[in-house]
C-alpha cells in the first residue's frame, strides 16, 4: 500500500504549481483593418485560451496478420481564443474584416492582395507567467495563423455579463523555445 504524505505531494509542486490565470495571448500581425490599437488590445481582452496539444498520427503496417503502429505525420490542429468584447468591437471588427478578405460573403472570392500565405496570415503568441512575475515558464508562437471561425455573441435582457466570443485559428505549425520545438 502506498503511503500518504501531503508533504511529499506539495514538495513536488514547484513554487506551488502553475496558475492557469497567469497568461497573455498576443496577436502580432493582423490582416484585418490593420487597427494597431485593436491588435495591441488583444493582449488585454483575450480572456481564455489553451496551451496547444500535440498529436502524431499513427500509421499501421501489417506483417503476417499483425498490425504494427509506427509514427506518421503530425495531425492538423486548431487553436481557440475567447475574447472579451469592448463596446467599440474593435477586435471583432478586425477579425471579421480579415475573414471577409479571405473569402467574401458576397462574392465568395479572396482579396486580390492575399494570394501568398504570408499575405493573409499573422502570428499569435501565448505566454504563461510565474507567480513571482517576469518569469515566462512556457510560451508558444503560432506561425502562419489565420481566423477560420468567429463565434456568435449572445445578447440577453436578463444578464449584465460582458460579452465574449470565441475565435478559432488555423496555423501551419507552432514553436516553443523552452522545449526547442518547431525551430
Amino acid at each position: 500500500m502506498a503511503s500518504f504524505s501531503i508533504d511529499s505531494f506539495t514538495s513536488k509542486l514547484k513554487a506551488g504549481g502553475a496558475l492557469a490565470s497567469l497568461f497573455e495571448a498576443e496577436l502580432t500581425t493582423s490582416k484585418g483593418t490593420e487597427d494597431a490599437s485593436a491588435v495591441q488590445d488583444f493582449k488585454f481582452l483575450c480572456k481564455a485560451t489553451t496551451l496547444p496539444g500535440d498529436t502524431i498520427d499513427v500509421a499501421t503496417v501489417t506483417y503476417m496478420g499483425r498490425g504494427i503502429n509506427i509514427p506518421s505525420n503530425r495531425a492538423a490542429v486548431q487553436w481557440t481564443t475567447t475574447v472579451y468584447n469592448d463596446e467599440g468591437m474593435e477586435i471583432r471588427n478586425n477579425i471579421e474584416s480579415w475573414m471577409e478578405q479571405l473569402n467574401s460573403h458576397k462574392t465568395n472570392v479572396r482579396a486580390a492582395a492575399m494570394t501568398q500565405i504570408q499575405s493573409y496570415t499573422g502570428t499569435l503568441k501565448v505566454r504563461t507567467f510565474g507567480k513571482a512575475g517576469g518569469i515566462i515558464p512556457k510560451s508558444y508562437e503560432f506561425i502562419d495563423a489565420w481566423p477560420s471561425a468567429i463565434g456568435e455573441i449572445s445578447v440577453d435582457w436578463e444578464t449584465n455579463d460582458i460579452q465574449t466570443y470565441d475565435v478559432t485559428w488555423e496555423f501551419s505549425y507552432w514553436r516553443s523555445a523552452q522545449s526547442n520545438t518547431g525551430f
